[in-house]
């Protein structure tokens, strides 16, 4: 009777390690089913997302949020009204000299692009060129940015002077192109500071 007793797991061992292999060889298969299908799965997502993007060309958008071509005839002469450019929600600006630079930085003149939104409440700001800035505490500058929403001036720079804005008009980066064309990046803003004059780019049409 001991003898069978040993006999017998001798010999059932080879069918139990020939179970465990067999149930080690499913457990695999699942496992490299359920990774096959996740990334199969990946890679339609990601061809689908790919296709979107190409579809719509969000990877190099045009209009807002990306870059915006302003013509060598629609750049304002140093001096003049600032240009409002709707495809990219900036006014384009031609400084002349020290022109906008009322708090006295050091601006020499140049084109900025300045986002037309209130850094208050986002509210569009329109170009007033007759608007006195008497009114703000500079008279003799005409010519101003004013917030329609809370009253938020700036002088043709982006320069805050009155109101509830808590900084000056925000910046888009800008490059001249060989026509004398612009490029300005307009997914690319800098928030708007005291040195908004430094930032003017120089122009020569």
């Amino acid at each position: 009777m001991a003898q069978m007793d040993t006999v017998g797991p001798a010999r059932n061992a080879p069918r139990v390690e020939q179970a465990r292999q067999r149930e080690a060889r499913k457990i695999a298969r699942r496992s490299f089913l359920r990774v096959s299908t996740f990334a199969g799965l990946s890679l339609f997502v990601g061809a689908m997302l790919a296709s979107f993007l190409g579809f719509f060309n969000l990877r190099h958008p045009r209009g807002f949020g990306g870059v915006v071509n302003v013509a060598a005839n629609q750049i304002p002469s140093a001096g003049t009204d600032p240009v409002r450019v709707s495809a990219g929600k900036f006014w384009l600006v031609n400084l002349q000299g020290a022109e906008g630079d009322v708090l006295g930085v050091g601006g020499t003149g140049g084109l900025l692009a300045l986002y037309w939104k209130c850094p208050h409440l986002g509210c569009s700001v329109p170009w007033n060129a007759a608007f006195n800035g008497a009114a703000v505490n500079f008279p003799g500058v005409v010519g101003w940015f004013r917030c329609p929403c809370h009253g938020s001036t700036y002088s043709k720079a982006g320069i805050r002077v009155f109101g509830p804005a808590p900084r000056p008009l925000d910046t888009m980066d800008i490059a001249i192109n060989t026509d004398g064309s612009l490029g300005v990046n307009t997914g690319r803003i800098t928030f708007g500071n005291t040195d908004n004059p430094l930032r003017a780019v120089s122009y020569n049409a």
